[in-house]
């Protein structure tokens, strides 16, 4: 578990191998070791707006603006602000019934976040869960934004430079 936490602060975690309780009691070991405030999302979101619903639920974004009422848009916008701002872990657990376009485009925000942090500053933890790895990597690699000018990486590199695989039916 030890490994694990340290992979954690460099990399987002996917787990995936055994059955859904065997993930699901992995990766609470995982946040009682860490030492990260942790949000779990629930369990088999389908679709984007219940992401939303969970995240407005659990107020993950902060306005930097007054207003009386925030349309979703602006939300959206306090949120993926708040997940480049934040030192906190998120549990995205099995996502694999998740509508692909928001699943990658969720969790491509996660991976950038990684990618473009600043050595030695503290960034926002993902762990993701799903039955198996089911071409994800592939498909976070086509959804990433155009790369900077003077990369040399290509996209499935930085996806798998930044997303650990964690296959707990090989231990």
């Amino acid at each position: 578990m030890k490994n694990i936490k340290e992979i954690l602060k460099k990399k987002h975690l996917l787990v995936i191998g055994k059955t859904e309780v065997d993930r699901k009691n992995f990766i609470t070991e995982i946040i009682k070791t860490a030492d990260y405030e942790t949000f779990r999302f629930p369990a088999k979101m389908a679709t984007f707006d219940d992401y939303f619903y969970a995240m407005k639920k659990m107020q993950l974004y902060e306005p930097w603006y007054e207003a009386k009422r925030y349309n979703g848009h602006a939300i959206w916008d306090f949120h993926e602000a708040w997940i480049y701002q934040n030192n906190s872990l998120i549990v995205l657990e099995e996502v694999q019934n998740m509508e692909v376009r928001w699943k990658n485009e969720i969790i491509r925000i996660y991976i950038n976040v990684i990618d473009y942090k600043t050595k030695g500053k503290d960034t926002v933890h993902l762990i993701i869960s799903q039955n198996e790895e089911a071409n994800l990597i592939e498909e976070l690699a086509n959804s990433m934004q155009p790369i900077r000018n003077n990369e040399r990486r290509t996209k499935k590199q930085i996806v798998e430079q930044n997303l650990q695989i964690i296959d707990i039916g090989k231990n």
